[in-house]
């Protein structure tokens, strides 16, 4: 028996020196993998290079629309009923896809977790620290026991996300996704991955600002969201 498709999601800004690693790695799996690769408007060469890989498809927003919007369309594309959105930065490994994939079979939605398992982390403290933070708050608030709620992997079933709104165009987007998720009931699992911090290229995130509007808006969506998670 052959497995299911699976549609994957990556989001793309000026990525050109990490894409052909990932895209080799990405491909070399042993799972029938779509790429649908959203660039957000790259002043380098990424968009060329997307172009030039045989069998993903590719968005183009001319402007940088944010994150949010690059996953947005992206899930509105899909149409494999397993869904991954991955970074292309490598520093989530394109090998845990599959088991990712695979846990779909017991829950909706799959996080790839940089701290499910005691591991010498290679992340600067004050991410690591912002992170745990947010995560226990967004637990203690939606009866969640998630050990890394800002991962840059995780796959879903097509049926939880596709009609779930999603009005948020940058990074909180991730917390607007997992808020209503977790308010609509569905079920929520973690596989431990080995983060690699990138090699080329550098962080699309301001780590401190964004921290403040994770605040904001997880008390927003903790107030306002009803049991559908709308």
């Amino acid at each position: 028996m052959h497995p299911a498709p699976v549609d994957v999601i990556v989001p793309v800004y000026n990525e050109e020196a990490a894409l052909p690693a990932f895209h080799r790695r990405l491909t070399g799996l042993d799972l029938p993998v779509r790429p649908i690769y959203i660039d957000n408007g790259s002043t380098d060469g990424s968009l060329r290079l997307l172009h030039s890989f045989a069998g993903a498809v590719v968005i183009e927003h001319a402007t940088n629309e944010g994150y949010g919007a690059s996953l947005r369309d992206g899930i509105r594309r899909a149409t494999a009923e397993r869904i991954v959105i991955i970074d292309a930065d490598c520093e989530y490994p394109p090998e845990a896809i599959p088991e990712m994939v695979s846990r779909l079979d017991r829950a909706d939605v799959v996080y790839a977790s940089r701290f499910l398992e005691p591991q010498q982390t290679r992340m600067g403290w004050l991410k690591v620290f912002g992170n745990r933070v947010i995560t226990r708050l967004f637990n203690l608030l939606f009866h969640q026991q998630l050990t890394d709620l800002y991962t840059g992997a995780k796959a879903f079933r097509r049926e939880v996300v596709a009609d779930l709104p999603m009005e948020q165009n940058g990074f909180e987007h991730v917390l607007e996704v997992a808020a209503r998720l977790a308010r609509a009931g569905r079920r929520f699992a973690e596989v431990h991955v080995t983060f690699a911090p990138r090699a080329t290229g550098v962080s699309k995130m301001s780590h401190l600002s964004e921290t403040i509007k994770y605040m904001y808006y997880l008390g927003r969506y903790a107030l306002t969201l009803d049991r559908g998670g709308r």
